[in-house]
């Protein structure tokens, strides 16, 4: 059935067929643009996580002389003896949690989270996706990264490897700070040693859907330049080739029906294949033309 369509009709065929096989390219292309754009961003606020937490752990703990009324947790408390001004200490784990939910709370793109599956605070404990990153990245140390999409979101992960400041807190009980002891027991995270998977950073960014890929794509600049292209292709197939063969065709009848004096326009050196039928055609009449004349010779 294909044979008897019309050349019109094929070439506008295969010409969407086209159309569609570079829209679908395009989408993957920006899937995987859209894919590693979410991961960078996501690694950057990740560093930036890392590069905190390392700062507070090299420093010990960070004193505060007052708790802000959204985050009343600290390790330990101390009474100045000049002054007799209370001072708070923070920890890593706490200072980043409450880091983690001030950039929850602000209009920021990216949200993050420490967790462990040695969690002291239950307020701390993995989700599965989390679970899943901790297994595999002390299953592979070579394993940089996790990361899926789930329910609209790009999740994220990195470990965080166990450094020389983190023993003193979570190394061997017995060297523990009486503050971490106190508030935390002696058996929980500890017992650690430098090279570990303490836990990870887990990184959530709202995703890029394929409603906004659309909504990209349906602008008058897109719509116009496609509605441009297949005006284009329409004025070429009919006035290069079909329009050309059709008056070829009907030039070719005539001479079937006897007008051998017909002459066809002939365009030397042409490598249009339009212009090779008609060629062909010519000397096919020509040969013709010959043939009659020595027929009629022979006759008379």
């Amino acid at each position: 059935m294909f044979s008897r369509w019309s050349i019109q009709l094929k070439y506008s065929l295969i010409f969407i067929l086209t159309l569609a096989l570079i829209i679908a390219g395009l989408f993957i292309g920006i899937y995987t643009l859209k894919t590693n754009q979410l991961r960078n961003e996501a690694m950057a606020s990740a560093e930036q996580v890392l590069a905190f937490r390392a700062w507070v752990a090299n420093t010990g703990v960070v004193w505060v002389d007052h708790l802000a009324p959204n985050f009343p947790d600290y390790l330990g408390k101390r009474i100045s003896s000049n002054s007799s001004m209370e001072f708070f200490s923070k920890n890593p784990a706490l200072a980043t949690r409450e880091l983690s939910e001030i950039v929850s709370k602000t209009a920021t793109r990216a949200t993050f989270r420490v967790t462990s599956d040695e969690y002291r605070n239950p307020a701390n404990a993995p989700d599965p996706f989390e679970s899943t990153s901790i297994q595999a990245f002390k299953a592979d140390s070579n394993l940089k990264y996790k990361d899926t999409f789930e329910n609209d979101f790009y999740r994220y992960s990195q470990p965080i490897f166990v450094k020389q400041s983190c023993l003193k807190c979570h190394g061997d009980p017995k060297d523990a700070p009486a503050d971490v002891i106190a508030k935390y027991g002696d058996k929980r995270a500890f017992g650690y040693k430098v090279g570990d998977v303490r836990g990870i950073i887990s990184v959530k960014l709202p995703d890029v859907t394929l409603a906004d890929v659309l909504l990209t794509f349906l602008n008058p600049y897109t719509i116009g330049l496609i509605a441009l292209a297949f005006l284009l292709n329409f004025l070429f197939t009919q006035g290069a080739i079909i329009k050309r063969l059709k008056a070829l065709a009907l030039t070719t009848e005539r001479i079937a029906k006897g007008e051998l004096d017909l002459l066809l326009r002939d365009n030397p050196g042409s490598r249009d294949e339009v212009d090779t039928v008609r060629h062909a055609i010519d000397l096919l009449r020509n040969s013709v033309v010959v043939a009659m004349k020595r027929l009629q010779k022979n006759l008379s």
